[in-house]
């Protein structure tokens, strides 16, 4: 994520570390475990799993929110410095997607290949036949190259099937054509003139008109940059006492969450509004985290949330396909199980990250100092 320019604030990490085990916690239920209707003599412990194990669309929002308020506001403040350069910005939010993607989608190739060949009884996995709802096509047939580079240039979901059984790429697609529409479309809103300006304009709605699936999910993503203005227009406040706005905005957050699970009311938007509010109360009053070890643990943890993402997927999926052959019942030894899997993941996904995702920095200065690539601000003056 880009920087605010302002102080850091680790309550933020905590909230992405969180949306990111969530999402690996979901499926990790789904791949490994029966559903719950079949489950057998659960007791208190496992109804109470399985009902918070079920998050992951949900902290797809909250990642939307995020990527809204970090990047699109990053677009504000370079546009109202006149700092902006599309070269710049399109440098930076490629070489930070494709440094984790392009090895994440290797991987894909890597445990899918390896499962389907060793997968055996548990080639119903592979199939789509196992019966889990994260994981319903052949993956064999979605590990060509034409899928490889269609989700390169993230159109996956769009022109063609997320890569291989890497069924979290869905939302890789949805953040790239955000990052393309909001600088489009808020510069030329705010310049109103320009050649280049009204191309990109131009060619973001006719892009939203092609792909109308992604804006939903815009809207929420919105809602991010609404933040950014509302933190430049009301600063945050002194903290003083508890943070009685947060607490009680929190409690409604989690009151939306209870209710997006039990289906009462199915939206994105349910959960999405409470999410917006409490993040705006959270950085209005300014809470930061306490005792120290949880503000160092949060930005650790959400320094690889995106490695996470992108990685767990496939290496789940490949364990329960030759590890076990069939999901399994969630009782005592599941548990223990699930522990397991859950450390697993976040070692994977660490080796990863250190790897790949913490050179990102590196990676952009490295393409920034190519002559060709020299950056120039480019940037009209605002129309009067």
């Amino acid at each position: 994520m880009a920087p605010t320019g302002k102080p850091h604030c680790d309550t933020l990490d905590l909230v992405r570390a969180l949306a990111a085990g969530a999402v690996c916690i979901s499926h990790l239920r789904n791949l490994m475990f029966v559903d719950y209707h079949a489950s057998a003599g659960i007791g208190l412990a496992g109804k109470a799993f399985y009902f918070v194990s079920n998050y992951g669309h949900t902290a797809v929002i909250v990642f939307f929110l995020l990527s809204g308020y970090f990047v699109g506001g990053s677009v504000v403040r370079q546009a109202e410095a006149g700092t902006w350069s599309w070269q710049r910005y399109l440098t930076e939010r490629l070489s930070r997607l494709w440094v984790v993607m392009i090895p994440a989608l290797l991987l894909t190739l890597f445990w899918d290949r390896l499962g389907i060949g060793l997968a055996g009884q548990g080639a119903a996995f592979y199939l789509g036949t196992e019966g889990t709802l994260d994981q319903q096509s052949n993956v064999a047939l979605h590990l060509g190259q034409a899928t490889f580079a269609c989700n390169l240039v993230f159109l996956q979901t769009l022109t063609c099937n997320t890569y291989g059984s890497n069924g979290p790429l869905w939302s890789l697609a949805n953040e790239f054509w955000y990052y393309l529409w909001f600088p489009a479309c808020y510069l030329l809103l705010r310049y109103a003139r320009g050649f280049g300006a009204i191309a990109a304009g131009v060619f973001a709605l006719v892009t939203m008109a092609m792909f109308p699936s992604l804006l939903g999910g815009f809207g929420l993503w919105l809602l991010g940059v609404v933040l950014v203005l509302l933190d430049r227009r009301y600063p945050a406040r002194a903290r003083t006492g508890l943070p009685w706005f947060s607490i009680a905005s929190g409690a409604l957050f989690i009151l939306a969450l209870v209710v997006s699970r039990w289906f009462l009311w199915s939206n994105d938007w349910v959960v999405g509004l409470p999410c917006f509010i409490f993040l705006r109360c959270v950085l209005w009053e300014n809470v930061r985290l306490s005792p120290r070890f949880l503000s160092r643990a949060a930005v650790n943890f959400s320094g690889f949330s995106y490695s996470l993402y992108l990685t767990h997927f496939s290496f789940i999926l490949f364990v329960a396909a030759v590890g076990f052959g069939r999901r399994i019942q969630f009782d005592a030894r599941g548990a223990l199980i699930c522990a397991g899997m859950l450390v697993l993941c976040y070692a994977y996904a660490y080796v990863v990250y250190l790897l790949f995702e913490r050179n990102t920095k590196w990676l952009q200065r490295t393409i920034q100092q190519w002559r060709p690539l020299r950056i120039k601000t480019n940037i009209a003056a605002p129309h009067r």
